[in-house]
């Protein structure tokens, strides 16, 4: 028998907005795009949201999370405002990265953001650099590899989780994994299981990447047993990537079969919280018309925002 989906109002109502925070701005994004106003090239989180807010649900602005290139959602997971998100898109000086880093460099050291790669697998020994930096000052924060599916064929993929098991750091990677390297699928580039491998290292756990709940239960016990003095842990979440690997077009890869309502995580959370009589039909409305609100003032703080000069670039 399946067990009953719980969460508390306060938690279901986070995890939604922010759900509908990475969805709505991503769909926004979309559709602007094409119109050539923003200053970067943008890798969508449509229908991996799940993954994002699941976890960061239990982060503090003192965890370290290095991201990858497809950086958006965990970012406002994370506490990034979107209106310096929005700007920094729009190549604009008040960008979290002051319009020097783009979609795939986002900064923001007072969430926990000390910076993202674009690099394939480049965040991953990041955090552990993180989680060794905690222990050596004798802090409680951790640090989290955010990494898809492909990043897992580097070298510093196992050289990571090595070091990181060896030390007992507190580590949290986390595998966002959407089954495809760009256009290619895990079958075609991995000739390993993931969470069997990582399973050599350290605890790993599984969530469906696709249900926030079952990702939010899991990540929370992973970072109760890092903060207890565990060591690191692996959490693997499967997903679905609903829009091609760049830009704002949706995934065209015959195998990767999409359906809206299965696999939308914020569809599956509505669910939970309308049976469970936590929320009506009418406060999950407003907090999607909420939302709309909130990217409407993002992108006109954008829009009205000056470009970089030259000055800028001095280094002072």
């Amino acid at each position: 028998m399946e067990r009953p989906r719980t969460i508390r109002r306060d938690d279901g109502l986070w995890l939604l907005q922010r759900m509908r925070l990475i969805r709505q701005a991503s769909e926004r994004i979309a559709r602007l795009y094409p119109t050539d106003v923003m200053e970067t090239p943008v890798h969508l989180c449509i229908g991996q949201e799940a993954v994002a807010v699941g976890v960061c649900r239990h982060l503090t602005d003192a965890d370290k999370l290095f991201l990858g290139h497809r950086t958006h959602g965990p970012a406002l997971a994370k506490g990034l405002p979107l209106p310096k998100l929005m700007a920094e898109l729009y190549g604009r000086s008040t960008g979290c990265s002051h319009a020097f880093g783009g979609s795939m460099h986002l900064i923001d050291l007072e969430h926990g953001l000390p910076g993202s790669s674009a690099i394939v697998g480049g965040s991953i020994a990041l955090g552990v650099g993180a989680g060794l930096a905690s222990k050596l000052a004798g802090a409680d924060f951790v640090g989290v590899s955010w990494f898809g599916d492909a990043a897992t064929n580097a070298g510093v993929f196992h050289e990571s989780l090595n070091f990181a098991a060896l030390q007992r750091l507190p580590v949290l990677f986390v595998c966002e994994d959407n089954g495809y390297s760009n256009v290619m699928p895990k079958s075609a580039h991995a000739a390993f299981d993931i969470p069997s491998l990582a399973d050599e290292y350290m605890t790993t756990m599984t969530a469906d990447g696709t249900d926030v709940l079952a990702v939010h239960e899991q990540a929370g016990e992973a970072l109760a047993q890092i903060r207890s003095g565990g060591g690191p842990v692996f959490l693997h979440c499967p997903t679905k990537r609903w829009m091609k690997h760049q830009g704002h077009e949706r995934c065209d890869i015959v195998g990767n079969g999409i359906d809206e309502q299965r696999d939308c995580p914020i569809r599956k959370l509505e669910r939970v919280l309308l049976d469970t009589h936590l929320c009506g039909a009418g406060e999950l409305e407003q907090v999607r018309l909420s939302v709309e609100q909130q990217i409407d003032a993002a992108i006109a703080f954008a829009e009205s925002s000056p470009f970089p000069t030259p000055a800028q670039l001095e280094v002072v």
